[in-house]
């Protein structure tokens, strides 16, 4: 048996975080002041869980966008001038995300910190931090900590919007999450399905799109393996290309039911006539030879019921490779100098 890594103990601690930060939401009030749009900001896995909480607003009339910290500050600084801006770093305290935000109050925006970690850096910095107890881990692969900053964010784009109702949906993400562990076997069988490929291509459309993006960089942190991501029909549009080769990428598919259904239905059927044999992780009844996930709530709010499965994969790749997924080689936890 296989020694176990913090990273898995740290995975199945999700439900724990994810009731910290619906605790913090039910006490949370946004900012009474209006603003010209809402801006998030963050790096690495953050600042997929920044696309996370944009996607809820997206579709409403609030302006809203989610930047790399990095990009923001180097681009799109103007952008801060009368918004509120939701700065998220696991540590408190990465580099580009603590110079982002000083560069966004000299514009005059407002700030909300998003953190892991209380007295930390982002605190010093924001005129309101949301510390969430229990999401900090001691591996450097992100795993309970996206997903409850990730609840953070939907949390506050959905105060924002005034829908009181969605801290239900976000309860019911923090159970589906139950049900996702309780299949951990499950998903150690298809990384063992999996452990002899070399290359992997992830897939995904509106909140799936975000999941391919965090779960291709769990893939990359935790196996060093060439991962590549698409959003799901941009695929067609030239990199298809890279199934021909004699090492062709296992396609990943992340496609919780939604608009985007009959559109991945017909991407899956097509990846499958080039002898693809794509894995498929949804929620909806279309697709068959499928990953079930149990989530029976909004696409909007998908991102973390579909996301743990994926990170409970790359663990198990990770081990039955021999590598070490709490610390893999080149990487660290936090990247503090910019």
């Amino acid at each position: 048996m296989p020694m176990e890594f913090n990273m898995i103990r740290s995975i199945r601690e999700t439900p724990q975080a994810l009731d910290s930060a619906l605790k913090i939401l039910k006490e949370w009030d946004p900012p009474e002041k209006g603003f010209r749009r809402v801006i998030f900001i963050g790096c690495g896995s953050s600042y997929f869980s920044s696309l996370a909480g944009n996607h809820v607003l997206l579709k409403s009339s609030i302006e809203s966008h989610a930047f790399p910290a990095s990009e923001f500050m180097l681009h799109y600084r103007e952008l801060a001038k009368g918004a509120l801006v939701v700065a998220s770093s696991r540590s408190g305290k990465t580099g580009e995300v603590i110079e982002a935000v000083k560069v966004a109050r000299e514009k005059g925006a407002t700030i909300i910190g998003v953190t892991c970690n209380e007295n930390s850096k982002i605190e010093e910095v924001s005129d309101e931090t949301i510390a969430i107890p229990n999401g900090e881990e001691p591996n450097i692969p992100a795993t309970k900590s996206f997903s409850a900053i990730t609840l953070v964010l939907q949390g506050i784009a959905l105060k924002l919007l005034g829908r009181e109702e969605g801290l239900n949906e976000l309860m019911a993400i923090q159970q589906a999450v139950e049900r996702v562990l309780a299949r951990e076997n499950e998903y150690r069988s298809i990384a063992e399905s999996l452990v002899s490929r070399k290359a992997f291509v992830h897939l995904g459309s509106g909140s799936g799109y975000v999941v391919a993006l965090e779960g291709a960089l769990k893939f990359r942190e935790t196996l060093g393996l060439p991962n590549e991501v698409f959003p799901a029909l941009e695929f067609r549009h030239g990199p298809v290309a890279l199934l021909r080769g004699p090492e062709k990428p296992q396609p990943i598919v992340i496609a919780p039911e939604g608009s985007s259904t009959g559109a991945l239905k017909r991407l899956i059927d097509d990846l499958a006539s080039r002898n693809a044999e794509p894995l498929v992780f949804t929620n909806s009844d279309v697709f068959e030879n499928c990953v079930r996930v149990p989530w029976n709530g909004s696409e909007e709010l998908a991102v973390i019921p579909f996301i743990v499965p994926i990170q409970i994969v790359s663990y198990y790749l990770a081990v039955l490779n021999n590598l070490n997924p709490d610390f893999p080689e080149g990487l660290v936890k936090v990247v503090e100098r910019f």
